[in-house]
């Protein structure tokens, strides 16, 4: 890693001698872009060397100006928001004008071809557009901006996806979008990072897809949740630094550095976290014999440490005004540790101490993952008019340690081999992930109220894995292969897709209609001693979605829409191999197959005078081949022994019906207060007979979240953040219901608000924590877990960019080009 930092820093001191600075008075963020194309109007000639000239709205003053390039280009990088009026002259041709206006949310214009004639004077408008709020609402998608949020910086997407509504995250990271699985994207495509392995610092928004369109992946059965990173284009040289501190004994430093060019940008990202804490579990399992009762008391603590660092360098070449060529690389390390000490206690009937025993579970993990992004854009005259094409390349290597031993004894803490001998192990295993995707995107609108879109992709992931586990023999003392807790594993997806799309209005009727194709193989083979193999070729699968809205007047609008889902097994979901500690165990399921969903949804969208918004939908969820947990009694034999364990793996059950309404409501109580409050009701069934007898489960569930955002005055701003969600329906039991609370304080010093202090304490009331109750045949479990998430951090942020580079730039160099165009006027 420090090898690349410092390469990623020679590439950028040697590219300050082409750089120029921001002019004065420039504030970063409050610049925009406008570009566009003189041809002549009879026979689309470009036009070169003619005159355009920037002038302001409110005076018709000269803001700027160029002369076009032997192409027709032409193109304003680095210009302050605002009003503009686009004059181009040139001999032979009347003079054409054009009227513009950059905003925040709209500050990069494409002006398309001006046609220059004798007779023909060419005027267009662009309507102005408000500054994008923290979280914005529509029918088919929600976006919650990072930026406005304060309790997750110094954290992980998962710090960050724990503040968007609509979204729940366990305590083990999990995801759950309206009480099902979506497919995590960074920047629109898959990725090998888990949500741990992303720094809060570097994302800008988070994009939450209920029921997507045909154009997206039909993977997840709760849609899709985008992480969209920061991307700094912004001309000269600025960017940011962050450091910070936490009360369990981890830190964060962060640093981003843009540089642009006229043609060029370069930009380099590095980001350091690590984070310690503890972690507790708890068993209590009654076991029902055929003549007899008796319990397990089960205790897991210790210590686990995080430990992520994170580089990305980016390169743009603006080709001209309509072609951009992007490479990204990027260079993502972790290490884990994870100690615990075990102690299991044996009851009998009447819930008295038959025996003991004590332990160790120590796991150790590391992995590096590379990843590689290239990425061409070309725009067409016509505004929305483009074609993309993206390829990305990820591999990540790891390794694992573990090591494990469990001894009994008697009351007198006197050591025995009843009912088990002593155990003793370890593991040393190693793999790699390789994940290629493939992507072309076309987008054409026909006319000003239609649109079409198509695309093709294709994506390939294979993963290796090997695993050794040695046990000891107390018959000879030796260490020997434990198949049982072994692995060699090879396991091969390609998904190959295909989608079209045609969207159109009528007066305030609009309508979409997609169809996406989708092929998949799946190949995996266990090497080892226990051999065995599988390969499954599905068929073309076809996943159709409509989309259906009417606006009526006064700001609201209903909608109504379907789509096709999927949600294909995971690599560790097939994995055969076997985890062990104590008296439970799990393992994957080579024979899943993937669950399909049919997807419904009504909305109703409602804005009052852009203060207030309502989002209210109804929606019903029909999956067939349903993947889920299973809990069963067996017994193993492990390092030679046979023991009874409650062993568990997902399956395929018959059915999984959801049906519910989601509420959510932005209120602008006053200025610079503004809540948001989202609620999520469901009823839920699972139908698993095929696995047992009138094995069903069925209830009612809950989420709800506030989050709260306050100017306090003084560049100082306040956040609040609470959720909670009832308890969750499993096949053979249920989760109990959780809640936690997150509280963060945000100050802005310096005149430009370049510095800015945050303070956040997350789970406030220590209770984020997971507790499950299964019910078997033979026994009855009760399974806690608890780790630290009660934390404090302290954040510090420097915002920069008005480094003067002509200090970069070698005597009698050539003036910066644009300062040559003003001249000109």
């Amino acid at each position: 890693m420090q090898k690349i930092v410092s390469l990623c820093l020679g590439m950028i001191f040697s590219f300050y001698t082409v750089v120029h600075a921001q002019q004065p008075g420039q504030k970063p963020g409050e610049n925009g872009s406008l570009y566009g194309k003189l041809v002549d109007a009879t026979s689309n000639a470009p036009i070169e060397y003619a005159s355009v000239a920037l002038l302001r709205a409110a005076d018709s003053s000269v803001a700027t100006g160029m002369l076009s390039k032997p192409n027709g280009d032409f193109n304003f990088p680095e210009i302050p928001l605002g009003k503009y009026i686009v004059k181009v002259n040139f001999i032979g041709y009347e003079t054409a004008y054009k009227t513009i206006s950059l905003t925040g949310k709209n500050n990069s214009i494409d002006i398309g071809n001006i046609k220059l004639s004798a007779n023909v004077r060419a005027l267009a408008a662009v309507e102005v557009v408000s500054e994008r709020p923290a979280f914005q609402m529509a029918i088919d998608k929600r976006v919650f901006n990072v930026d406005k949020n304060i309790a997750s910086v110094g954290g992980t997407a998962t710090d960050v996806l724990k503040q968007v509504p609509s979204v729940n995250v366990d305590i083990d990271g999990n995801v759950s979008v309206r009480n099902g699985s979506p497919t995590i994207f960074v920047d629109g495509r898959p990725t090998t990072l888990t949500l741990d392995q992303i720094p809060a610092d570097a994302i800008a928004t988070v994009e939450v897809v209920t029921n997507p369109s045909a154009k997206y992946d039909a993977e997840g059965v709760s849609g899709i949740l985008n992480i969209v990173l920061k991307k700094n284009r912004r001309a000269g040289i600025n960017g940011q630094v962050n450091a910070g501190l936490s009360t369990l004994g981890g830190g964060n430093f962060g640093t981003d550095i843009n540089i642009r060019r006229e043609k060029f940008n370069l930009s380099l990202s590095y980001n350091l976290r690590s984070r310690k804490g503890s972690a507790h579990s708890h068993l209590f399992r009654k076991n029902l014999g055929a003549d007899t009762t008796t319990y397990l008391d089960q205790y897991n603590d210790g210590d686990n440490s995080r430990r992520f660092q994170n580089g990305r360098i980016g390169f743009d070449w603006f080709m001209d005004n309509r072609n951009t060529i992007s490479i990204a690389q990027g260079i993502t390390a972790g290490d884990f540790k994870d100690n615990s000490d075990l102690r299991l206690h044996d009851l009998d009937e009447a819930r008295r101490e038959i025996r003991y025993g004590t332990g160790i579970d120590n796991n150790d993990r590391n992995f590096r993952n590379y990843s590689t992004q290239i990425g061409y854009k070309h725009t067409f005259a016509k505004q929305g008019h483009e074609l993309t094409a993206d390829f990305n390349y990820n591999r990540a290597n790891s390794k694992d340690r573990s090591d494990y031993s469990l001894q009994y004894y008697n009351l007198d803490k006197q050591p025995i081999d009843s009912p088990n001998l002593p155990q003793a192990r370890y593991g040393r295993g190693a793999g790699n992930t390789t994940f290629i995707t493939g992507q072309i995107d076309y987008v054409n609108p026909l006319t000003e109220n239609t649109k079409l879109e198509a695309g093709l992709r294709t994506t390939t992931r294979k993963f290796n894995n090997e695993l050794n586990t040695m046990g000891r023999d107390y018959a000879t003392g030796q260490y020997v292969l434990d198949s049982s807790l072994s692995n060699d594993y090879r396991y091969s997806e390609t998904v190959n897709a295909a989608y079209v799309s045609y969207a159109g209005t009528v007066g305030n009727f609009g309508y979409q209609g997609g169809l996406r194709a989708e092929q998949s193989f799946y190949d995996g083979e266990m090497r080892s001693i226990n051999k065995n193999s599988y390969k499954i070729d599905y068929p073309i699968s076809l996943f159709p979605s409509l989309f259906l809205s009417q606006k009526f007047k006064g700001d609201h609008e209903l909608q109504l829409n379907y789509s096709r889902r999927i949600r294909r097994p995971w690599f560790r979901d097939l994995l055969p191999n076997l985890e062990y500690t104590g008296q439970s165990a799990s393992r994957g399921n080579p024979a899943l197959r993937p669950e399909f969903t049919n997807s419904f949804e009504l909305s109703y969208l409602k804005d009052f005078n852009r203060k207030h918004n309502v989002l209210v939908s109804l929606y019903f969820r029909n999956t067939e081949k349903a993947i889920t947990d299973f809990s069963t009694d067996t017994t193993l034999t492990i390092n030679g022994q046979s023991q009874k364990v409650v062993l568990s793996y997902p399956v395929n059950a018959n059915s999984r019906n959801a049906y519910g309404a989601e509420f959510t409501v932005r209120n602008q109580v006053m200025k610079g207060w503004d809540i948001t409050s989202n609620l999520n009701i469901a009823q839920t069934k699972i139908n698993a007979n095929n696995l047992q007898n009138n094995l069903t489960n069925q209830g009612f569930i809950w989420f709800g979240k506030v989050n709260s955002n306050t100017r306090l005055g003084w560049n100082t701003s306040l956040q609040v953040t609470g959720n909670y969600e009832s308890k969750q329906i499993l096949p053979q039991g249920e989760r109990a219901a959780q809640y936690s609370a997150d509280v963060a304080l945000r100050k802005e010093f310096l005149k430009g608000k370049n510095l800015v202090v945050s303070l956040a304490l997350n789970d406030v009331f220590n209770t984020d924590r997971n507790l499950s109750y299964t019910t078997t045949a033979f026994s009855e479990q009760e399974r806690y877990r608890k780790r630290a998430t009660r934390e404090l951090r302290l954040n510090v942020s420097y915002r920069f960019g008005k480094m003067d580079t002509q200090l970069f730039k070698r005597k009698g160099g050539r003036k910066d080009d644009q300062q040559e165009n003003k001249e000109e006027f």
